[in-house]
């Protein structure tokens, strides 16, 4: 059996699954189309609102989590507009071009940094954490 990976590990791919449903928004249209109306909401849902990333502990910077959080005030305020959207009524509504733009500034943001390793710990994209050797 694999060993579990770790609390920094997993935040370190969310923070990697984030950035790519970032690319999906930044899609405007296209990323409605590619993932439909309930996926377009519920795959930035599903990894925003982690106690780590509302806390400011999670891999993201401040400026990651500052911007991430803007889009989620985005997507609910879409929401709150017609809960009921269908994906033509979405499209047409043009939340996907009120949302795309700020995809694309976070997307940039995130790629300052780059993207984490998904196999081991990292201080920061391309610096393995230090283990400190026991005495």
């Amino acid at each position: 059996m694999a060993d579990e990976p770790s609390e920094r590990l997993i935040e370190q791919r969310i923070r990697n699954r984030l950035y790519e449903i970032l690319e999906i928004l930044a899609d405007c249209d296209a990323g409605v189309d590619i993932v439909g109306i309930k996926g377009y909401f519920n795959l930035f849902e599903d990894f925003v609102h982690r106690p780590s990333i509302e806390a400011g502990s999670s891999a993201l910077s401040k400026e990651e989590r500052a911007i991430v959080l803007e889009i989620a005030e985005f997507l609910e305020a879409a929401a709150e507009t017609n809960p009921d959207f269908t994906k033509a009524e979405f499209i047409d509504s043009d939340w996907p071009g009120k949302i795309a733009p700020t995809a694309r500034a976070a997307r940039a943001v995130f790629l300052r940094r780059g993207l984490f390793s998904e196999k081991i710990e990292e201080s920061e994209p391309g610096q393995p954490v230090a283990i400190v050797a026991g005495r």
